[in-house]
């Protein structure tokens, strides 16, 4: 049975057809995408991928295991937007192609049951992920993680699993936010921010928020984190769950709408999505307006303090730092200067070019559990760049990256530090308030 995009998907949730034909089969998406560089096949490009939506959409073509596990296969990267010389709209039109095929992936797509369980159940609450982490803590602070990774206890039970174990983060102390009321307004001017806690981001990486808050209050900016967030859709939406997506965005806006200047996140893959908030419910009559107002107010952590004002360090760290650009910052938000701008201002740091900095290190999400092997060749081929810098840091900004450079150093025996951008800016902040006490 085919199905017809035009009919099937609310307006404005995939752009018109027009920009489905504006697809001009020039090829200078190809040498920028992941999947055909690994493949070299058509269907796993780009515009290969454009022809296949666009045959859906006119009957042409009907909705097989074959199309779906094209369209899976695709990281969302966004490297073929960045490319396009007529501005095709990629990353909106894989996404309603994914939300048309959401109810086929049970019979037609055999990571159907990972991603329901890993996005639709687990990810829509926070109190959820909270139990996760109880878990991995208890794991972790048993011993037994050191020692099946050691021994690779799992290795008997399947390889794949063995695997799979080593992406798992380790947990750090988890520390509530002191700062859930908003400051009242006085006579002396400052900016207002609001910080997004995230799912992954809050769950595993904790300590980047924190990191946020003191480096945004060093800065003077008062910081509201509200209580009760949950993901802010990114996770649904980027995998065609618009549902259970539109029903996050409303819920982040609530907590956030007209209370705060402006919406920091430090998570690239959902500022990304938070940006498209007004495209996400533009035809929702209470909150057309209200998503507007927060995909024009949300703004990355990097991109804030480069236009809004930071303040270096006095102290310097003597260090060689490289930076990798997170697909979801640099194509989709197209933000590249920003961190770089902030990482050159550090005293002491020399900062390297990263060779293909822009190229996808095969995170994606869940990209790296559910196509372990395609997401592999990638870390290598990442990891490889970033040893031939020499650098001490590897800096970048989103926690799935973190997530997989951190099991890059596993697989290369390499002793390089990854972090995010803010939590190096804190601990210089730290290093000169000790120096200060001194």
């Amino acid at each position: 049975m085919s199905v017809s995009i035009k009919n099937s998907i609310p307006e404005k949730i995939i752009p018109d057809y027009e920009q489905i034909l504006s697809c001009m089969h020039c090829g200078m998406c190809l040498p920028t995408c992941p999947t055909y560089e690994l493949t070299g096949l058509e269907k796993e490009s780009p515009r290969g991928r454009i022809r296949m939506i666009k045959a859906v959409a006119e009957g042409d073509l009907e909705i097989s295991k074959s199309y779906v596990d094209s369209l899976e296969n695709c990281l969302d990267c966004q490297a073929c937007v960045s490319a396009c010389p007529a501005g095709v709209p990629y990353g909106h039109l894989i996404e309603a192609a994914r939300y048309q095929i959401h109810d086929y992936y049970e019979t037609l797509h055999q990571n159907s049951r990972v991603k329901k369980i890993l996005l639709s159940w687990l990810f829509s609450k926070q109190t959820r992920l909270k139990i996760l982490r109880s878990i991995i803590l208890i794991y972790q602070k048993s011993g037994l993680k050191t020692l099946t990774s050691r021994f690779k206890l799992l290795r008997p039970v399947s390889r794949r699993m063995q695997e799979l174990h080593g992406l798992l983060p380790t947990v750090k102390p988890y520390r509530p936010y002191a700062h859930s009321q908003l400051q009242k307004r006085d006579e002396k001017p400052i900016i207002r921010v609001g910080l997004i806690s995230g799912c992954v981001q809050d769950i595993f990486f904790n300590h980047v928020n924190h990191d946020t808050i003191d480096v945004l209050e060093h800065n003077n900016y008062a910081v509201f984190v509200p209580e009760g967030q949950n993901c802010c859709g990114s996770v649904m939406g980027h995998n065609g769950d618009l549902e259970a997506a539109r029903q996050a965005a409303r819920d982040i806006i609530d907590l956030f709408y007209n209370q705060v200047d402006y919406v920091i996140i430090n998570a690239a893959g959902c500022g990304s999505f938070m940006k498209s908030y007004d495209i996400l419910l533009e035809n929702d009559p209470v909150y057309a307006e209200k998503a507007l107002w927060m995909a024009r107010h949300t703004k990355d952590i990097m991109e804030f303090l480069d236009e809004a004002g930071f303040r270096a360090p006095k102290k310097s760290l003597q260090k060689n730092v490289t930076y990798h650009e997170p697909c979801h910052l640099v194509h989709a938000q197209q933000i590249s200067k920003a961190p770089r701008n902030i990482i050159k201002k550090l005293p002491g740091i020399n900062f390297v070019e990263l060779p293909e900095s822009s190229w996808c290190c095969g995170s994606a999400g869940v990209y790296n559990v559910t196509h372990y092997e395609n997401s592999m060749h990638l870390l290598d081929r990442k990891m490889e760049n970033i040893n031939m810098t020499g650098a001490d840091m590897v800096l970048t900004g989103n926690p799935g990256c973190i997530i997989q450079l951190d099991y890059g150093k596993i697989r290369k025996n390499t002793e390089i530090e990854v972090l995010h951008p803010v939590s190096l800016i804190n601990r210089m902040y730290k290093n000169d308030h000790r120096e200060t006490n001194k």
